[in-house]
């Protein structure tokens, strides 16, 4: 640490050291500007479609996307069916039921309503829902983080 009292040193040496220390620092925030860039792109911000599977969700269907359910609460009417789209990397599935998450870790509570097995990158799912009420729902490989909820008037 240097003293704060000190004068400083101005030498052509040190000019150069920190001229060249501020071409770093600019040049490394240049490059975290562009890295938050390309990763927003990548991970799905707002896009209007050319048909390549970028599109926003219509009405009823969910996307899971970066280990979410996207929207996580939907509003349909009865006799609609709902559409998820497995759109990350790996597996995830659409289990109805509820999650209760404590000390003791997560407990998945399935209620067999309704469970897609495991979808693959770029499958789906479809439920009808016939009757009013409320159905959560979660994904049994990830029941920490992803869960939503259906409901139906």
């Amino acid at each position: 640490m240097s003293n704060p009292l000190a004068p400083r040193l101005r030498t052509p040496l040190v000019d150069q050291y920190r001229a060249g220390r501020k071409r770093r620092r600019r040049a490394l925030a240049v490059g975290v500007v562009a890295l938050v860039a390309v990763t927003t792109a990548a991970c799905g911000g707002e896009d209007s479609s050319d048909g390549d599977g970028d599109a926003a969700p219509t009405a009823n269907e969910v996307t899971m996307r970066l280990i979410a359910f996207r929207p996580e609460n939907l509003t349909v009417d009865a006799g609609a069916t709902v559409t998820w789209k497995q759109e990350d990397a790996g597996a995830h599935t659409v289990t109805s039921g509820t999650v209760e998450q404590g000390g003791a870790g997560v407990t998945e509570m399935p209620d067999d309503r309704f469970d897609s097995g495991e979808i693959a990158t770029g499958d789906t799912f479809e439920f009808t829902f016939n009757e009013p009420g409320t159905y959560p729902y979660f994904c049994e490989i990830h029941p920490a983080t992803m869960r939503g909820e259906v409901r139906v008037r």
